[in-house]
């Protein structure tokens, strides 16, 4: 049984009862737990490459590891020049950079891009195999603004194993225009926090689509690591802190807040700064999603970030609401209950230097009487058998094909993607290459904190979503961009298709 110093210690955390079934089933599981906030947040370590003729060259190495989570066990892991998870990679705006990446598992890989705007053949998407002891060897131009990227494994029906198991890392890009006031020193006052749910089995491993359920809803854990350290602690040296999120959980979505309700100024999304920064007490953050935010801190502060659930929309486009097959979805979706995420204590943070700006950046802004075309993307789920042989998951009712492209965008076009959730439960939309712009939710203006660039978007059950964006630089018939559901598990699925740039 689990003792009750184990069932105080998940209570500590906000994971006691109903929320942390999956341990409660695990005692032996649950008394490895570290205690809360026994160990530092690890930072990623910052990689800067080296200069060859004028191009910036990155090394990686993606390999097998074994990383020690929980107390007394090894668990096994994959990672990029380290045992779990990759470097941060910093680039600067203007340059060309190449990489050299050797696989080292004996299984096919790829590395994605996440976000980074770069010709399709060197993406990094499914198309783009890395055999096993094989070397690939990207190279571009780096042409977007100041933002937090990503990169992760993106092999075909693979993508989600890969990611849980560690094959992921963060991508800066620099453009030497920080507004003043705005905190820059990479692991002091400018952090970035990787969050992912994890779950393990009794043998303290990680324990990855274990039920059907994880295949229709996605993976989701019971322990949270954020930069791969569960439940960690900060000590911030300064009052005026950045934060650079980034969700990295293969299926959940966080609500986050401060336990004390302090107000978070987010500065950037996904595709770099807002136009202003905009206050807020929550931020959500579906997978894939970023935000960069400034939280201010006070000599003595002693409080945790948490994730406070939202309320769920439970109907579909065709008003099939709590009624047959997929209301029986909707209600088999996991629990979703508070829980803490980490620490952050302040003894003597130094004051801030500069105040912060109001006007942080200009953000493109495309018209849609520019537009060329609108396209219509309906997102949804198959039952029965295409969904337990893990392919029913549907994008304009046609699932995956490698074979098939899906659409032809011509090189320079302005075009509106209506992406349509006939489905009962939400999903994070991804468009590989482009940032876009959100025009309107359900034919609503997005919020403030929505008006920045955007790879990914959230749309809820029953939503329609516009987003406008420009298809430049790169064309390519040949070799194709993915769009794609960012739950692994649905894009593992079949949520995904295929577009080239002509």
């Amino acid at each position: 049984m689990v003792s009750r110093r184990d069932v105080l210690k998940l209570g500590a955390l906000g994971l006691a009862g109903a929320a942390v079934p999956g341990l409660l089933s695990r005692p032996a599981l649950a008394r490895a737990l570290p205690e809360p906030f026994s160990r530092p947040l690890a930072i990623p370590p910052l990689r800067t490459g080296r200069l060859q003729g004028g191009v910036r060259t990155f090394d990686l190495t993606v390999r097998r590891g074994r990383r020690r989570f929980l107390s007394g066990v090894d668990t096994a892991t994959l990672g990029i020049d380290a045992d779990y998870l990759g470097p941060a990679l910093r680039v600067r705006r203007g340059e060309r950079v190449r990489f050299a990446v050797r696989n080292a598992l004996s299984t096919v890989t790829t590395l994605h891009w996440h976000g980074v705007h770069l010709p399709a053949r060197m993406d990094g998407g499914p198309q783009q195999v890395i055999e096993p002891g094989a070397v690939w060897r990207p190279e571009f131009e780096i042409r977007q603004p100041a933002s937090l990227q990503w990169y992760h494994a993106h092999p075909l029906h693979h993508t989600g194993e890969q990611v849980y198991q560690g094959l992921a890392g963060l991508f800066y890009i620099d453009d030497g225009e920080t507004p003043p006031g705005l905190p820059a020193e990479y692991g002091v006052d400018d952090i970035p926090l990787v969050l992912q749910d994890r779950r393990f089995d009794s043998d303290g491993q990680f324990l990855y689509l274990a039920t059907m359920r994880d295949r229709m809803f996605g993976v989701h854990g019971d322990v949270m690591l954020v930069n791969g350290v569960p439940w960690p602690t900060l000590a911030v040296p300064r009052r005026r802190m950045r934060l650079r999120l980034l969700n990295g959980s293969n299926a959940r979505t966080y609500n986050l807040v401060f336990s004390d309700g302090r107000e978070m100024l987010q500065v950037g999304t996904d595709g770099g700064l807002l136009a202003r920064p905009v206050a807020r007490r929550s931020i959500r953050l579906a997978p894939a999603e970023r935000a960069d935010v400034i939280v201010t801190f006070e000599p003595g502060d002693r409080v945790t970030l948490r994730h406070e659930p939202l309320p769920r929309r439970r109907r579909g486009r065709r008003g099939m609401g709590m009624m047959g097959m997929m209301g029986m979805m909707s209600m088999m979706q996991p629990a979703d209950e508070p829980f803490v995420i980490m620490q952050f204590t302040a003894e003597r943070p130094e004051p801030p230097q500069a105040a912060l700006p109001q006007r942080l950046a200009e953000v493109p802004d495309w018209s849609p009487r520019r537009a060329a075309r609108t396209r219509r993307f309906v997102l949804d789920m198959a039952m029965g058998p295409r969904m337990m042989r893990g392919d029913g998951f549907t994008i304009n009712g046609r699932s995956m094909d490698m074979a098939r492209i899906d659409a032809r965008v011509p090189l320079g076009d302005v075009e509106i993607w209506e992406i349509v959730n006939d489905s009962p439960m939400g999903h994070p939309f991804h468009i590989h290459d482009i940032q876009f712009r959100i025009l309107d939710r359900d034919g609503r203006p997005p919020a403030p904190w929505e008006r920045g660039l955007k790879d990914t978007v959230w749309v809820d059950a029953g939503e329609t979503v516009r987003v406008i964006t420009r298809f430049d630089d790169y064309a390519d018939p040949d070799h194709p961009y993915m769009f794609h559901c960012h739950i692994l598990e649905h894009e593992d699925g079949g949520m995904m298709g295929q577009f080239v740039v002509v």
